[in-house]
């Protein structure tokens, strides 16, 4: 079954052109603009052509129109990226930390008193996109490209990019996976602390780069801990060290890659949110530790 584009009825008298939004392209993004700025959703707009395979139902959509959407989204939309340590601030402070551009502008009445805010989408533990109200301040953020957010004297590191669409963003993590490899340490035992960079570069390879320590504040003993290591090393990788000390203990240490199971409501490795214990925890209760493995997965 194929739905065929109606008339938008823009007040012009006006009918849509079958299938091809291109020669109405200015409309088409003033309703577009209406949907993300002022929460007006289109009413009448080709829905694409409709599959239905049982209780499943799937839309092909009207490329001139994806098309056209997605320029927009490309022009208005900053993706924030948290680097290093910031990819680990709670949630509600990385939205904090977006708004308070905003403030700026609100501050300074560049735009007037009803200026309103901006939309914000939270796509994964590092990442968020950002929609703001003016064409003006994307160009700025994009223009400024990245900056330095200084919380309780640590310094912290955002990055401004346009808009990617999920094919993008996953021809990105293709092509960024060829040149990284992690290994996350999980549940460090406090015995195993100062051995184990030099236990993970003996058995899987040299470390490029060792991630900043984060405490599991629901339990201090326990560590999780993220390398960097060279690609060519990952054929290496191996499920678990075993340490054993002079009193006869023989400590765990498990590893977690970006191929290991992780759950998204606890933020834990291992086990996928289908099996997850926890069924009453909320997604943001994880330990902040935890979040390195998912903040590599973007």
């Amino acid at each position: 079954m194929e739905a065929k584009p109606v008339n938008q009825g823009g007040g012009d008298g006006r009918e849509q052109v079958p299938g091809d939004y291109r020669l109405e392209e200015e409309r088409v993004r003033e309703m577009i603009r209406a949907c993300f700025e002022d929460g007006i959703l289109p009413m009448d707009i080709d829905p694409g052509e409709m599959q239905v395979t049982g209780r499943e139902v799937k839309f092909v959509l009207n490329t001139s129109l994806d098309e056209i959407k997605v320029r927009w989204l490309k022009e208005r939309t900053v993706t924030v990226i948290f680097r290093d340590g910031a990819r680990f601030l709670p949630k509600k402070v990385k939205e904090d930390v977006v708004r308070a551009y905003e403030d700026v502008w609100i501050r300074d009445e560049v735009f007037g008193q009803d200026f309103k805010r901006g939309r914000i989408k939270v796509e994964s533990p590092n990442v968020i996109s950002y929609v703001p109200r003016a064409q003006v301040i994307s160009d700025w953020m994009l223009r400024k490209k990245t900056d330095a957010i200084d919380l309780a004297g640590i310094t912290f590191r955002t990055d401004f990019k346009p808009w990617l669409a999920r094919a993008e963003i996953r021809n990105w993590r293709q092509l960024i996976g060829q040149s990284t490899f992690w290994v996350v340490a999980v549940g460090i035992p406090l015995n195993e602390m100062p051995f184990i960079h030099v236990h993970v570069e003996k058995v899987i390879g040299k470390i490029v780069k060792e991630h900043k320590l984060e405490a599991d504040d629901t339990d201090t003993k326990l560590v999780n801990l993220r390398f960097d290591i060279g690609p060519a090393c990952k054929t290496n990788m191996t499920d678990k060290i075993m340490m054993q000390t002079f009193q006869g203990d023989v400590l765990e240490i498990r590893l977690a890659d970006a191929d290991s199971k992780y759950c998204k409501r606890c933020r834990t490795f291992f086990h996928t949110e289908a099996s997850c214990r926890r069924a009453g925890r909320r997604p943001d209760q994880g330990a902040s530790s935890s979040s390195q493995g998912q903040s590599a997965r973007r």
